[in-house]
This record gives structure tokens, sequence and C-alpha cells, in this order.
């Protein structure tokens, strides 16, 4: 394991018990129609696909700096056609809980995608 990712793995274990405690709060205090099964799943998936996106983004950079916006560019536009396709999908397939399905994976998307982008720019401030 690269020993730049072992500090950022423990930052994005850090972050995530945090957003575990707003899922918390979430399923206690919204109304069943901003729930959704899935909450965990969906929280369990940002964790993994940040942590691994991250991965690919430094190994990328690592082998070739010069190309990094490139890469980054890419992959982030990859990224979010498929969360779109996750989302599309599942409003189609469970229309009575897309709401709460959306607006958690909305949440999710913007704090992780947050966290995503100020980690980059630490590790490349260096």
């Amino acid at each position: 394991m690269s020993t730049t990712l072992k500090p950022f793995l423990l930052k994005l274990l850090i972050f995530s018990i945090s957003t575990s405690g707003i899922l918390f709060i979430w399923e206690k205090y919204a109304s069943d129609r901003f729930q959704s099964d899935f909450m965990w799943v969906l929280w369990f998936f940002f964790f993994a696909s940040t942590a691994f996106i991250h991965y690919i983004l430094i190994s990328l950079s690592e082998k070739d700096p010069k190309r990094f916006i490139g890469y980054y560019l890419g992959i982030t536009g990859i990224k979010l056609f498929g969360y779109l396709i996750i989302i599309t999908v599942y409003a189609l397939l469970k229309k009575e809980a897309a709401l709460g399905f959306t607006l958690w994976f909305l949440v999710l998307y913007l704090l992780y995608s947050g966290f995503e982008v100020v980690m980059l720019l630490k590790q490349f401030k260096k």
C-alpha cells in the first residue's frame, strides 16, 4: 500500500464515521417519504468508491503527473455518468422510494466529492 494512501484511508474512515452520524440522524428524524432501504448500502458504496478512485488517481499521477488533470476529468465524468445511471435505474424500479434514495445519494455525492477534492488538493500542494 502506498505511503500516501494510508493517511488518506484513515481520514476517509474518520470522515465516513461522521457521515454515518448524519445517516443516523436522518433515519431518526426524517419522514418515511425521505427514507430508503439502501441508505447504508449507499454509504458503504461511497466509502469504497472514494477509496478506489483516489487510489487510481494517485497511481496515475505518479506515472505521469502532467496528465493528471485529464485523468481526473475523465474519471470524474465516468463516475458522474455511472452515478446518474444508478439513480435512474433505481427511480424506474422503485418509484415510491425514489425521493429518499435520490436525496441521500445527492447528499453523499456532495459530501464525498468535496472530501475527495480537498484531499487531492492537500496531496498535490506538498
